[in-house]
């Protein structure tokens, strides 16, 4: 678990590839910099300023994020040259620990160098309406951070959730990706003042924007214990142990806190289980702790975990800060058969064989990938489009190519949105695919709730194709993946012959694989036909006559509501369990749950023929782990006979 974590920390520092063009219709467009296609860099993502130390003993930095960390791989309104007015809002409760206090200065994050002429604050009202700015010009211009000294301090003096808005504006060009913005801290909107109104640009797909100020008070406390980033695995086995980490830090403006001189209370749904204390010296900058926790005893389904301040030096902390964070706990699960990646493309894409690439060599490193290309339109129209791959791009936030999703799982790139990236120069495709391979065993840590079967059949002269996706469901299935979750099916094509754009120059006979034709119900999936533990969804579909039936392949999968999207929540749109096929193939029935002797049916020798080997030992099938526990013992004989008087599974 720690090494899977530790691996996907390092994927998430891989640069993002280059947008070759965003997907918009409107006229102002976010683009990024295409620093992966220049050079892999895999560890010089973050640009460091000076030291926290250098902060006066009565300053302390506000913002949407307070550390050091700058993103280099920046992000330009290539569509806007001129100047450009960006602002970020900070919120009632970001200010609240700063009333009283004044800006004495500005930090402004350049991802790479360009002339920052004016910093800004602006009130903003309870009801969200902007005042007049107060303003400071300047005249700075380095990649990195730059300092701007106030000449007329600002002073913090807000009312009841009043916030307020601080930004500044620099030079774009057409060419130049100067804006920085970084995964830390709740993520906050970043608004573009254009046609006389402020606008979303849509930085928060990438983070905070790089702005920050300092600010003086007299009213600062020495110390104030902070505790930030608590995680733990999603899902975690019922009776296992399960490891947790968080970071804690001095957020007041005395010097470091020895260690042994913080406790921590841990609790599970409000009440204390164990305490912690501050291993090593809190400073300024974040300090990782790791702790472990017991699932004995506790209840199948969700549980918040909080990490909460007890004491400092002994004494009791009046208004302790705290992290919470959700866990589910689970009984039942099966192995995951597969993983979608749904790769987004398209033929006028001059980058996107360049993924293609990196998707085959991720291929060769594991055979449990289900690959799907959605082709999108860009400056021509692609031959494999439809409207089924606009509503998929749109429901999943995508918004760039060469690009993709995994599961439709958050993490590797970004813990907001599910795309990301995946244009990166050959000589860097290895050392990316071992990476997301890293992130696909991170995700398998966590269990599928279901199983996935397909069964096709195709018939020559009706061009009719009738397929069958039916598996098991564990008991808690609805308690752990919802009673709304949906079973999707895609008909894919391989061996598609078509025009491909690749590094400005159109290859004719270009061979696209994993093409995605049709998904079936809709894009939006559909309800499993259920009947207890088990689900069975039957789709009748024609192929058009310039589909090749022999190249066709079966795509189907359980996820969260696609449909959650519309809204933005990409976090509950994961993929639980995957499967594939080639059209006519079919998966081999599993042995039935508790027949032991696999003659076909459940009966009292399945019963005889389990404490037999209990007592004799040997090799049992699957089907005689009828508690479905993960072990074979006497409370599956116990189990077994209850089904047998009762003519149900008691779970």
């Amino acid at each position: 678990m720690r090494k899977a974590l530790l691996l996907l920390t390092l994927a998430m520092l891989l640069p993002v590839a280059m947008s070759a063009q965003l997907l918009g219709t409107g006229n102002i467009e976010l683009q990024r910099a295409p620093y992966s296609l220049k050079g892999f860099k895999p560890h010089s993502t973050r640009l460091m300023a000076p030291s926290r130390v250098d902060l006066g003993d009565n300053q302390m930095i506000l913002g949407h994020y307070d550390s050091d960390a700058l993103s280099t791989d920046g992000l330009g309104i290539t569509g806007l040259p001129g100047t450009v007015t960006l602002g970020t809002i900070l919120t009632a409760d970001e200010l609240a620990p700063f009333q009283g206090g004044k800006i004495v200065k500005f930090r402004v994050g350049l991802a790479a160098a360009t002339t920052v002429s004016r910093v800004f604050v602006m009130p903003v009202s309870a009801s969200g309406t902007i005042g007049t700015a107060t303003q400071w010009t300047c005249s700075v211009n380095a990649a990195g951070w730059n300092e701007i000294e106030l000449a007329t301090p600002y002073e913090i003096n807000t009312g009841q959730g009043e916030g307020l808005m601080i930004g500044f504006d620099y030079r774009q060009t057409s060419s130049n990706y100067p804006i920085s913005a970084v995964m830390e801290g709740d993520i906050h909107t970043t608004y573009l003042y254009y046609q006389n109104s402020w606008q979303d640009v849509g930085l928060a797909d990438y983070g905070n924007l790089s702005v920050q100020c300092i600010v003086e008070s007299e009213f600062f406390p020495e110390y104030l214990i902070g505790v930030s980033e608590l995680f733990i695995p999603s899902y975690v086995k019922l009776g296992e142990d399960t490891y947790f980490l968080y970071s804690s830090r001095n957020l007041g403006v005395a010097g470091n806190v020895p260690a042994g001189s913080v406790t921590y209370d841990v609790l599970i749904d409000g009440e204390v289980v164990s305490t912690m204390t501050n291993s090593r010296d809190l400073t300024r900058s974040a300090q990782d702790f790791e702790g472990s926790l017991s699932t004995t005893g506790l209840a199948v389904g969700k549980h918040t975990l909080t990490i909460r301040v007890n004491s400092l030096n002994g004494e009791p902390v009046e208004t302790p800060l705290s992290a919470s964070i959700t866990f589910t706990v689970y009984e039942n699960g099966f192995a995951h058969q597969m993983h979608l990646l749904e790769q987004f493309t398209s033929t006028y894409c001059t980058w996107c064989p360049l993924g293609i690439g990196m998707i085959q060599k991720l291929m060769e490193l594991r055979d449990d990938i289900a690959w799907v290309g959605i082709h999108g339109n860009m400056s021509g129209t692609d031959p494999m489009r439809t409207l089924q791959c606009d509503s998929i791009m749109l429901y999943q936030g995508s918004n760039s190519y060469p690009s993709g999703s995994f599961d439709r799982s958050v993490g590797w790139d970004s813990q907001t949105a599910i795309v990301t990236g995946l244009g990166f120069y050959e000589e860097y495709h290895s050392e990316v695919a071992a990476e997301l391979s890293s992130f696909y065993d991170y995700l398998a840590e966590a269990p599928a709730f279901a199983t996935v079967n397909i069964n096709s059949t195709y018939d020559a002269d009706t061009r009719e194709a009738v397929i069958t996706v039916s598996g098991d469901l564990t008991p808690d299935f609805d308690q752990m993946l919802g009673a709304d979750s949906k079973l999707t099916v895609y008909i894919t094509e391989d061996g598609i012959v078509a025009r491909q754009l690749n590094q400005g120059t159109w290859v004719s006979d270009f061979v696209h694989n994993g093409v995605m034709r049709r998904a079936l119900p809709s894009v939006f999936g559909g309800n499993l036909n259920r009947n207890g533990d088990t689900y069975e969804n039957v789709y009748t579909y024609t192929i058009p006559a310039s589909w090749k039936p022999e190249n066709l392949n079966v795509v189907a999968f359980i996820s969260r509501p696609l449909a959650n999207g519309a809204t933005g929540v990409y976090t509950d749109m994961f993929v639980n369990q995957v499967n594939k096929r080639k059209l006519g193939e079919y998966d081999e029935p599993e042995t039935l749950r508790g027949d032991v002797n696999l003659d076909g049916s459940v009966n009292i020798s399945d019963v005889t023929d389990l404490i037999d080997y209990l007592l004799a030992g040997g090799e049992i099938p699957a089907s005689a782990d009828v508690d479905l526990d993960n072990s074979v013992n006497i409370s599956d004989v116990t189990t077994l006979i209850d089904y047998l008087l009762s003519g149900v599974w008691n779970d």
